[in-house]
């Protein structure tokens, strides 16, 4: 079952949003894949939707949350190129046809070459649970959506757990929805970057707290985990530093995997971690 939190303006105005964790589902062969969220920023009357997940009960459940905020859904952005995100959306316009999908060009071209691969990957990991691949979205013109005349600004990074990559930011609300650029209580994807990869996602971190968010929304989050802003960003700048000393100073990709669950004991989805370590060692990172 998925979860759902709301956030509110700390000022009355009619904008808030919310975020929408998916269930946190098993692969093909072992392992489970890490929740994956969507937020929904909502006006008066308008929505605008970030990332559309992938499952197609999932998708199902966040169209059922779209439709009972009463807004009219005018956008959904998808922040990058990985299917868990973007994969849902032909399937939620076909719901809310007066809706379009955006993405940047340089987020839609990824997209596009990455897509037979991720194609046959989503198909061994999960069979005939997620919804079908379905194109892409439109090019964004510009870098600003309005929802009711709130801005959401769509903002490129240089690196999250891979590049190109986007964040959505709400200033009225005090809001990034961060795409893979964040991780909140859960072991993150590195197996998709290098180690100066590594500090680029770094310093996309510090973009992210220069927009002074109040709430963060990360791309995978426990589904209980709160939503608070710098938690979030220190808690992932450490996990990179500490997995990139980590994997430096570890023999194997088991001895790894066993130092990072010890230093992060609490955080979920094992199943990333050992794919991260396993690539590093096998590339010789």
């Amino acid at each position: 079952m998925a979860h759902v939190q709301n956030i509110e303006a700390s000022s009355s105005g009619g904008i808030g949003a919310v975020a929408f964790t998916g269930s946190w589902p098993t692969i093909s062969g072992g392992g489970t894949f890490s929740p994956t969220t969507s937020t929904l920023i909502t006006g008066p009357q308008e929505a605008v939707l970030v990332d559309a997940q992938y499952l197609t009960r999932d998708v199902a459940e966040l169209g059922d949350v779209i439709e009972g905020s009463g807004k009219r859904l005018t956008t959904i952005v998808i922040t990058h190129g990985h299917a868990d995100h973007y994969l849902g959306f032909a399937e939620l316009l076909l719901r809310f046809p007066g809706a379009r999908a955006v993405a940047t060009t340089a987020v839609i071209e990824d997209l596009l070459a990455s897509m037979p691969r991720q194609e046959q990957v989503w198909r061994d990991w999960f069979g005939d649970r997620h919804v079908a691949f379905a194109g892409a979205p439109e090019p964004l013109e510009g870098s600003t959506i309005d929802v009711d005349g709130f801005d959401v600004e769509i903002v490129s990074l240089k690196q999250a757990d891979i590049s190109p990559t986007t964040v959505a930011h709400v200033p009225e609300l005090g809001l990034v929805v961060a795409g893979d650029a964040v991780y909140n209580e859960i072991h993150a994807m590195l197996a998709l970057s290098t180690p100066q990869q590594w500090e680029d996602w770094i310093s996309s971190v510090d973009t992210i707290e220069k927009l002074n968010p109040i709430f963060i929304v990360g791309g995978h989050k426990r589904p209980e985990s709160p939503l608070d802003a710098q938690r979030q960003l220190d808690a992932t700048r450490r996990y990179i530093r500490d997995y990139a000393d980590t994997v430096a100073s570890s023999e194997s990709s088991e001895q790894a995997i066993t130092r990072m669950v010890a230093l992060y004991p609490d955080y979920g989805n094992e199943w990333t971690l050992r794919i991260s370590a396993k690539a590093c060692f096998a590339s010789g990172a």
